[in-house]
């Protein structure tokens, strides 16, 4: 009896928690602004709550009801203790200002009922707000004092219940195990039956172009962000893509489209093979790099038996390709979109992963510098698991397959009737048509529904410790520095 009431409560605990519901009234308001903005505080409050009260809050990124003209990321928290100037605080405030506008544009999209709401109004009030708050003493101490938090992909309370202190010791020799298996992926030969997917349609850019948009861009930030045009990151992305190389045996190896064949059926579309991508900032060092971002969605990952806990609808592979500060290859990793099988790659000689931390998971980590001559790397994936087995430069361009990219940003924002919209992913980040079986027996290690496909910003990445792709300060924790320590901390 005592072990199916642990099984319950897992059950709920596993579950993600709904967003705390915004309260009929914020007081804090009241002590930031001043009663000339009370009408825009109100209006932009109360489109909040009436998007999470009809269940299209977007989770991508932290609102908080303090700032409702906001919305933040794990990177753009980190530097509110470093904002010591005005123009790095205009930077800053305008960063996170963006943020909410696009968060603010799929949330009215996705609303069922709209009435009472116009968008222009909404992003009008906004404006107002934000140019106001740059000049707010009050505005920057309530940020700074008692800032926001990004919602953790782990459960304290799974982890009590689950008795992690011996749950993760008993865990331990599988997981190490799986790793085994993986890395002796790297060895064997890539199968014959690869289909290869790029873009064709690559920008004619050199190096020295791609180094002076960098310097230029540094130049141009107060925090020394490489703020690139719209237009030089889609060059970018296009530009570095790599070619990936998927083994091939069934439909469910087809990178294909996202789409809502019902309002309640999402479902992968083969019709048209198609990369989502983005991209992100990281800190590193005293630096902030550019990572470029493509996910590959597939409809399945095929059982490998009769009863495979893995296996389901949905699987996806994200591989983040990072930059130096010149704006050429630095490192590449991936996961899954459940955030599993974290792997990182070192791309530079320059790059010395540190020890391993004995006390947490570590991903798996690899250089494969060695006779750089291009830069076109080559991504190889599995059939029907697809696990990354193989990362290269690739001498020659091989025959491709073209591969459409679409913005991640219409993932968040999806047709599901001729006047209905909504997002791939729930209030809490996750994709619930892609529900996995390990998720009965995964539970005590804390990860919030294991092996559920979920949206950037809630990919836990470590059942033994606690790690999330997006930290900002995640390679430092994995590399040595690679710099000085006099150039450490400075951007």
């Amino acid at each position: 009896m005592r072990l199916l009431a642990l099984l319950f409560l897992a059950l709920l605990t596993a579950c993600a928690v709904l967003p705390e519901p915004i309260p009929e009234t914020v007081p804090a308001q009241q002590q930031i602004y001043t009663q000339s903005q009370t009408a825009c505080l109100t209006l932009l409050t109360d489109f909040k709550r009436t998007v999470q009260q009809q269940g299209v809050q977007d989770a991508q990124l932290v609102w908080d009801p303090r700032f409702p003209h906001l919305a933040f990321n794990r990177f753009s928290l980190s530097w509110l203790p470093d904002l010591t100037t005005r123009a790095q605080q205009q930077q800053w405030l305008t960063y996170v200002a963006h943020q909410a506008a696009l968060q603010r544009q799929v949330e009215y999209q996705n609303l069922p009922n709209k009435r009472g709401y116009e968008a222009e109004k909404l992003a009008q009030c906004a404006t107002q707000l934000a140019s106001r708050s740059l000049y707010n003493p009050a505005f920057w101490s309530a940020l700074t004092v008692n800032p926001p938090e990004f919602p953790s992909g782990y459960s304290d309370w799974q982890r009590f219940w689950g008795v992690y202190p011996i749950s993760r010791y008993l865990a331990r020799p599988s997981m190490n195990k799986e790793k085994r298996r993986l890395i002796s992926q790297f060895i064997q030969p890539n199968e014959d039956d690869l289909i290869r997917y790029t873009t064709t349609d690559k920008p004619a850019l050199t190096q020295p172009t791609i180094h002076a948009w960098f310097q230029q861009a540094r130049q141009q930030s107060a925090l020394g962000w490489p703020q690139l045009t719209q237009s030089q990151q889609q060059q970018l992305l296009a530009y570095y893509m790599p070619v990936f190389q998927v083994a091939s045996r069934s439909r469910d190896d087809i990178p294909g489209r996202a789409e809502y064949l019902s309002p309640d059926q999402p479902a992968i579309n083969l019709t048209q093979p198609v990369v989502y991508t983005h991209l992100s900032l990281t800190r590193f060092y005293g630096k902030t790099l550019v990572q470029l971002n493509y996910s590959l969605w597939f409809a399945n990952r095929t059982a490998r038996s009769s009863f495979d806990p893995y296996a389901g609808p949905f699987d996806g592979v994200l591989i983040r390709l990072t930059l130096n500060p010149d704006g050429t290859p630095y490192m590449l990793d991936s996961i899954h979109h459940c955030g599993c099988y974290h792997m990182v790659f070192a791309l530079s000689p320059q790059l010395r992963f540190s020890a391993p931390d004995h006390q947490n998971e570590w991903p798996i980590t690899m250089s494969v510098y060695i006779g750089q001559r291009t830069n076109q790397l080559g991504v190889t994936l599995t059939h029907g698991e697809h696990m990354l087995k193989d990362v290269r430069w690739l001498q020659t361009m091989p025959h491709v397959r073209p591969l459409t990219m679409l913005p991640y940003h219409r993932l968040r924002s999806l047709p599901t009737t001729e006047s209905a919209r909504q997002s791939l992913f729930n209030p809490q980040g996750m994709l619930p048509a892609s529900v996995r079986t390990e998720r009965f027996y995964l539970w005590p290690l804390g990860v919030k529904s294991p092996g559920t496909q979920r949206q950037i910003g809630h990919h836990a990445t470590a059942f033994i410790g606690q790690r999330h792709f997006d930290e900002p300060f995640l390679f430092e924790s994995l590399f040595e520095p690679p710099w000085p320590p006099q150039v450490l901390r400075k951007d």
